[in-house]
C-alpha cells in the first residue's frame, strides 16, 4: 500500500474514532441537561418532596465529578479502550434501571451509576482523540467533541422537555439505549488497541481525598445557588473542601504513582490552560443561570421562547469550535482564545445594559456574539493543554480538563445566584418570576442587579483571555515534539 493510501486510511480511522467519542459526549452531557426538564413529573410519579426528586440531577453530577481524576489515572494505567468501552455499556445498561426504577431511591441508585458510566467515557475522551489524530489535525478533532457538548446543551433542555411530555419521563432514559448499544460497538471496533503506559500502581488514598473535597465544594455551591449563601453548611462544607484539598496535595507530593502528578502543573501550557478553562466556564454559566430570568422574569417570554432565544448562543458555538480548532492547528492558538474572549467580554456587558424593552433582535445578535467568541476560545485551549500533556498522562490530563469545565460550571451558577439575589435585596425584592410579575420597581432592580452580574462575567472571560496568554509561543503547534516521541 502506498504512503498516501495508508495516510488516507489513517484519517478516514481517525475520523471514525473522533465521530464515536463525540456521539458518547454528546450522550452523557444531554442527559445532564435533559433530566432536569423532567423533574417535576418524576416528583409527581413517586410522589415525593422536591428535595428528594433534586437529587436525580445532583447525584449525577456529583459522581461525574468526583470520578474523574481516578478513572482518568486508571485508563493510564489499564487502556483508555477499555475503560472507555465499560463506560459506554454502563451508561446504557445504567439507563434502563433508571427507566425501570420503582421509586426515587432507587432512581437515585441508578443515576449514580450512570453518573460513573459518564465519568469514564468523559476522563478518557479527549486522551482517546489526542492518541488516534496527528498533531496537525488535533485542533479540528478536539473541536468535534465542543460541537458535540454545545449541541446536547442546545437540544438537552428542548428534546427533554418534548420527550417528557409525549412519552412521560422515562423516555429521557430509553432513548439511550440504542444510542449507547451503537456507541458500545463502534467504540469496541474503531478506537486503536491499549497499550497500557503509566507505570505505578493506583492512588487509592489520594482518589478518596480528592473526591471528598469536590463533593463539598460541589454541594455547597449547590447551597449557594439555592439561596443559602449565608448558611453554617455552605461554610463548613468550604472548609471542608479546603482542608482536604491541602491534604490531597501533601499526599501527591509524596505518593511514588500520584493520582494527579504535581509536574503536570509546572508545564505553563497545561496549568495555563486549565486556569482560562476555569475562568472560561464560570462566565459561560454565569449567563447560562441570568439568561432565564431576564427572558421570562425581565421581557416576559415563555420558557419555550426563552430556550429558543439562548439557542444562538450554543449554535454559533457549534459552528466556531470546529474552525477554531483547525485554524488551531496552523497559527498560534493563544490569539484565538484571546480574540474569542474579547467578543464574550464585549457581549456580556452589552447584555447587561438590555432592558424590557430591548429588541429580540438585538438578543438574538448578542447570543450569536458571545457563542462565536466561546467557539473560538475553547477548541483551541483544550488542544493546547492536551498537547502539553505526556502521551503516559493523557487520562489524566483529559480528566482534569472535564473536572475543571465541571467546577466552573457550578462556580459560575452559584457566582450568579449569589450577586443577583444579593442585588435584589439590595433593593428590597425577592430573586424569582413570581415576584417579577407582582412588583412594579422589579424590572429596575433587576437591570441593576444584571448589570452587576454580567460585570462580573464580562472580567471572568477577560481573565481566561489573559491565562491563556500565558501558554507558551509553541502552542501554535501543541504537539509536534511528544508526537515524534510516540
Amino acid at each position: 500500500m502506498s504512503s498516501s493510501m495508508q495516510t488516507a486510511a489513517q484519517q478516514r480511522s481517525g475520523t471514525s474514532v473522533v465521530l464515536t467519542v463525540a456521539l458518547g459526549t454528546f450522550m452523557c452531557s444531554f442527559d445532564a441537561n435533559a433530566v432536569n426538564m423532567a423533574l417535576p413529573l418524576m416528583q409527581r410519579t413517586f410522589n415525593c418532596s422536591i428535595a428528594a426528586v433534586e437529587w436525580v440531577a445532583v447525584a449525577y453530577l456529583l459522581v461525574l465529578s468526583a470520578s474523574l481524576l481516578a478513572f482518568g489515572r486508571l485508563a493510564d494505567m489499564w487502556g483508555r479502550k477499555r475503560m472507555y468501552v465499560i463506560g459506554f455499556a454502563g451508561f446504557m445498561a445504567s439507563s434502563l434501571l433508571s427507566a425501570l426504577a420503582p421509586r426515587v431511591e432507587l432512581l437515585i441508585v441508578a443515576r449514580i451509576l450512570q453518573g460513573l458510566g459518564a465519568s469514564l467515557m468523559m476522563a478518557t475522551a479527549n486522551a482517546i482523540i489526542v492518541d488516534a489524530v496527528p498533531s496537525s489535525r488535533r485542533g479540528r478533532a478536539l473541536g468535534m467533541t465542543a460541537v458535540a457538548v454545545a449541541l446536547a446543551a442546545c437540544a438537552g433542555p428542548a428534546l427533554g422537555g418534548l420527550l417528557a411530555t409525549a412519552w412521560g419521563w422515562k423516555s429521557i432514559f430509553i432513548v439511550n439505549l440504542p444510542i449507547g448499544a451503537v456507541g458500545t460497538l463502534l467504540a469496541a471496533k474503531l478506537i486503536g488497541g491499549d497499550v497500557p503506559r503509566a507505570p505505578g500502581r493506583f492512588d487509592p488514598l489520594g482518589a478518596v481525598v480528592i473526591a471528598g473535597a469536590l463533593v463539598a465544594l460541589l454541594v455547597s455551591l449547590d447551597l449557594v445557588s439555592g439561596g443559602m449563601a449565608r448558611s453554617v453548611a455552605v461554610w463548613a462544607l468550604l472548609a471542608a473542601s479546603a482542608a482536604l484539598g491541602a491534604l490531597f496535595t501533601g499526599i501527591e507530593r509524596r505518593a511514588a504513582s500520584p493520582l494527579l502528578p504535581p509536574r503536570l502543573f509546572s508545564h505553563r501550557v497545561f496549568s495555563a490552560g486549565t486556569a482560562a478553562a476555569a475562568f472560561f466556564y464560570l462566565s459561560l454559566f454565569i449567563l447560562v443561570f441570568l439568561g432565564p430570568y431576564f427572558l421570562q422574569g425581565m421581557r416576559r417570554l415563555s420558557a419555550g421562547a426563552s430556550g429558543l432565544v439562548m439557542l444562538p448562543m450554543s449554535a454559533a458555538l457549534a459552528v466556531a469550535a470546529p474552525i477554531s480548532g483547525a485554524l488551531s492547528d496552523r497559527l498560534d492558538g493563544r490569539w484565538l482564545s484571546l480574540g474569542g474572549m474579547i467578543l464574550v467580554a464585549l457581549g456580556e456587558i452589552v447584555f447587561g445594559s438590555f432592558t424590557a424593552a430591548t429588541p429580540v433582535g438585538l438578543i438574538l445578535a448578542t447570543m450569536t456574539l458571545i457563542g462565536l467568541g466561546m467557539g473560538m476560545f475553547q477548541t483551541p485551549n483544550n488542544s493546547a493543554v492536551m498537547g502539553s500533556v505526556p502521551p503516559d498522562s493523557r487520562g489524566v490530563g483529559g480528566a482534569a480538563l472535564a473536572t475543571t469545565r465541571n467546577l466552573g460550571m457550578a462556580l459560575g451558577e452559584a457566582v450568579a445566584a449569589a450577586l443577583l439575589s444579593t442585588c435584589m435585596a439590595s433593593r428590597g425584592l425577592r430573586l424569582s418570576l413570581e415576584a417579577a410579575a407582582g412588583s412594579a420597581g422589579w424590572n429596575d432592580a433587576f437591570s441593576f442587579a444584571t448589570r452587576v452580574t454580567c460585570a462580573v462575567a464580562a472580567a471572568a472571560a477577560l481573565a481566561a483571555g489573559l491565562a491563556s496568554l500565558r501558554r507558551a509561543a509553541e502552542t501554535a503547534r501543541p504537539g509536534a515534539r511528544q508526537e515524534a516521541r510516540r
